[in-house]
């Protein structure tokens, strides 16, 4: 099976050739972070109007594909900014139609839940910490089809909350690189955040009275060099550390369900910080489970998670054809299918 793949739900335009055989064939994606850091996040009208113009450009990819090698076209549907599903979901459409591919829709958040398959010895069932700009939560993972919330945020996420943060201290978008960069040589211990819902014995996250914590202690101190490196590196360790408690919470919701689990991995933007994946790393290996950590390139919303997952459906469903009349969606859940 040969996927074609398009990604489209924010800020990057992604266009990818995934094989069953775990292969990237190829692979561009293409960041509008240019075009929206001067206004500290992600313009939906800019980014849709991006995502048109990009995906003109990687047309001229697009058109030397062998269209008869490719099994079906998947793209985004949801969820994501209505703007960007719109073009990416609407272009799939015209070329599955013009070529007479199969179209696949494709569930972004399962997406992500299901990419570290593709790099990865990794089995059913298996828990997932999903952390990125707009999404944190934890899922069991029981198959391609079946996706279990154990628990998610109830108000901000890890990415949104380093992204304001990074703002209070003056810093560009995304925060999150900037963070990780600063916090190398911090204080971890110099200044005393809180840590929302912490002390709840669930599988919940809450990053809201965090980041307001964070951003009148930033407030009340000079930016100096040294404030910015200690308190960092504070920050980090106590998103860090909440991230920790949820996870161990989970296990032990596992354990007392009697789920059995041998893996666990953390996908999404926020995957990519290094400090989160060293000291959650350490925390999994006490618990005897294998740590699968996405590679870089994966962490991002990028088009061959999109390939991947067409292909994970195709193993388990048969394609409905000429599912022309499917819309995108901006909000759909972790659990839901198009």
């Amino acid at each position: 099976m040969k996927v074609l793949a398009i990604e489209s739900s924010c800020d990057d335009t992604s266009i990818a050739i995934v094989n069953d055989d775990k292969t990237v064939e190829f692979l561009e994606t293409i960041n509008h972070r240019k075009f929206h850091k001067d206004l500290g996040g992600v313009i939906p009208e800019m980014a849709a109007r991006q995502h048109l113009e990009i995906l003109d450009i990687l047309g001229k990819s697009i058109k030397k594909i062998n269209f008869s090698k490719i099994s079906a076209i998947a793209a985004t549907f949801g969820p994501g900014l209505i703007g960007g599903l719109i073009v990416g979901s609407s272009f799939a459409k015209g070329l599955s139609i013009s070529k007479n591919v199969e179209l696949i829709p494709i569930n972004h958040l399962q997406a992500h839940l299901l990419s570290p398959r593709l790099v990865s010895e990794i089995k059913f069932p298996y828990l997932c910490l999903l952390v990125s700009g707009g999404n944190t939560a934890l899922v069991l993972v029981k198959n391609s089809k079946s996706f279990i919330t154990l628990g998610s945020t109830i108000d901000d996420s890890a990415g949104e909350c380093f992204d304001k943060v990074a703002k209070g201290l003056g810093l560009g978008y995304p925060g999150g690189p900037e963070i990780e960069h600063l916090a190398l040589g911090g204080n971890i211990e110099k200044f005393k955040l809180p840590m929302p819902l912490a002390k709840k014995n669930n599988c919940d996250f809450s990053f809201s009275g965090l980041k307001t914590a964070a951003l009148n202690t930033i407030k009340n101190n000079k930016k100096t060099k040294l404030f910015l490196r200690d308190f960092s590196a504070s920050f980090q360790h106590t998103v860090s550390k909440v991230l920790e408690i949820k996870i161990l919470n989970c296990i032990k919701l596992l354990q007392k369900e009697n789920i059995k689990i041998n893996d666990f991995s953390i996908c999404g933007g926020v995957a990519a910080n290094k400090y989160l994946n060293t000291e959650l790393q350490k925390l999994i290996s006490t618990k005897k489970l294998n740590y699968h950590q996405v590679p870089l390139s994966l962490c991002t919303d990028n088009a061959a998670m999109i390939g991947w997952n067409a292909i994970e459906y195709m193993k388990t469903r048969k394609i409905k054809l000429n599912n022309y009349n499917v819309r995108p969606s901006p909000n759909i859940l972790i659990h839901e299918h198009f």
